[in-house]
């Protein structure tokens, strides 16, 4: 577990720095004319990404090796779960850039409610907070942040 731990960690350490310098501003054209600059929400959210990712690697390299009879062993039911996040990954930025951040953040949320076990939420609260967690970040970012988000191609 501290090999991977390690690896895990730098890698995204790794892949945060080729975010914060390479894809954002090719990405996202800066401006301040409205309010913030529209990369200062992604760049926040990577460099606390990679702030988080270099302090795993560290902290695991400072502890000694696992025993060699528990050695991490990653069985199919791991690697559905990584290969189905990626997927609802993929979808949902599909979904955002095609329905808009509100119509796709609701099924988003609809979505991870149900994956995190829904047996513990009853309909009301499902619908509820699907509906008023998009649409609250969206009103917060364009009306206090002057960021616009995605409003989508079908509903332009």
């Amino acid at each position: 577990m501290r090999r991977s731990d390690i690896i895990s960690g730098s890698l995204l350490a790794l892949a945060g720095l080729l975010m914060i310098f390479v894809i954002v501003p090719q990405q996202i054209a800066s401006s301040s004319d409205y309010g913030l600059d529209p990369a200062f929400f992604p760049l926040a959210v990577l460099w606390l990404v990679v702030a988080m990712a270099a302090l795993l690697a560290v902290t695991r390299i400072r502890q000694p090796a696992d025993p060699p009879d528990e050695a991490p062993v990653l069985d199919r039911r791991n690697w559905a779960f990584i290969v189905g996040a990626g997927v609802f990954l993929v979808l949902a930025f599909l979904a955002i850039k095609t329905l808009g951040f509100v119509i796709a953040g609701t099924l988003m949320v609809a979505i991870l409610m149900f994956a995190l076990e829904f047996r513990r939420f009853n309909w009301i609260e499902v619908i509820g907070i699907s509906l008023i967690a998009p649409f609250t970040i969206n009103w917060l970012l364009y009306n206090i942040f002057s960021v616009q988000l995605p409003s989508g191609l079908l509903f332009p």
